[in-house]
């Protein structure tokens, strides 16, 4: 744990020294790290500069009139959801009138889960005026750890934000980065990896954890080559001649999106849909 403090005051003070040199402003809304990122912010000294403030939204209700998220986006997705966290990054940047807002919102543990979204998954979103930025993850530690993860990757995408622009191809070590203009349709996996996906449909062999009582992909090997997931995404059940599979939408480095099916048991998984990947190969 005091790695990952360190890493992530780290990781504040690079953060802020370039929202310094580009002249920008920086608000939160917090959910489940209940203003950890902005406590981490505020440790570095002369961050009134660049730092508004961070509203905590706790509560459904606060997230509906602090931040203004949709009532519907909350009944209709829930508040750990891509869609909750975008609004709320969105509603953090005009609440403060900020160049740049991040938002969190998740499930630390070690209750709260549900069979669609599991202990450790956290949706963090970024918004500015040319880009609007989406992160999932499934953190495997404690509350406490949990807590701290979701920070550093915020911070981490900040970063990545300001040193590379709106706009970026690649999938960086930790998982889940994926950036598009504002007007992108961030919900479809085909905008994720920026191509149409091919579906190869194919039997793969996939290494997995057990998290809160469920299986999780954490590497697979297709066509003879092995590929790290580096996060996991939206799940559903789907109903395939008789049987319902588990599936999973997963990236990887390269770019590449992928959807990993697997039977009730976990004895077979298949690949069903590829975007950003070299079928060919």
């Amino acid at each position: 744990m005091e790695d990952l403090t360190t890493d992530a005051r780290k990781l504040s003070e690079q953060v802020g020294q370039l929202l310094i040199e580009q002249g920008k402003t920086l608000a939160l809304a917090e959910s489940c790290t209940g203003g950890l990122v902005a406590s981490l912010i505020t440790d570095i000294a002369g961050s009134s500069t660049y730092f508004l403030g961070s509203a905590v939204a706790y509560a459904y209700e606060a997230k509906e009139h602090l931040l203004g998220v949709a009532h519907e986006t909350l009944i209709a997705h829930g508040a750990v959801s891509p869609e909750t966290a975008r609004e709320m990054a969105q509603g953090a940047r005009r609440l403060f009138e900020a160049d740049l807002a991040m938002s969190v919102t998740g499930i630390a543990g070690p209750g709260g889960a549900t069979p669609e979204k599991p202990v450790g998954l956290v949706c963090i979103h970024l918004s500015a005026a040319d880009a609007e930025i989406a992160q999932q993850h499934i953190w495997p530690a404690d509350r406490i750890g949990n807590k701290m993860l979701s920070a550093q990757a915020m911070l981490a995408l900040a970063l990545r934000y300001l040193k590379e622009g709106p706009v970026s191809e690649s999938v960086p070590e930790g998982g889940g980065y994926s950036a598009q203009p504002a007007t992108a349709h961030r919900d479809r996996p085909e905008a994720q990896a920026g191509s149409l996906p091919d579906f190869p449909d194919e039997s793969v062999a996939v290494d997995v954890h057990l998290l809160s009582g469920r299986l999780i992909p954490s590497a697979f090997t297709w066509r003879g080559r092995r590929y790290a997931i580096l996060s996991v995404g939206r799940q559903w059940p789907e109903e395939r001649e008789g049987t319902t599979w588990r599936c999973y939408l997963v990236q990887t480095r390269g770019p590449a999106t992928f959807e990993l099916r697997c039977d009730p048991l976990g004895e077979q998984w298949r690949l069903a849909r590829a975007w950003g990947a070299a079928i060919g190969a």
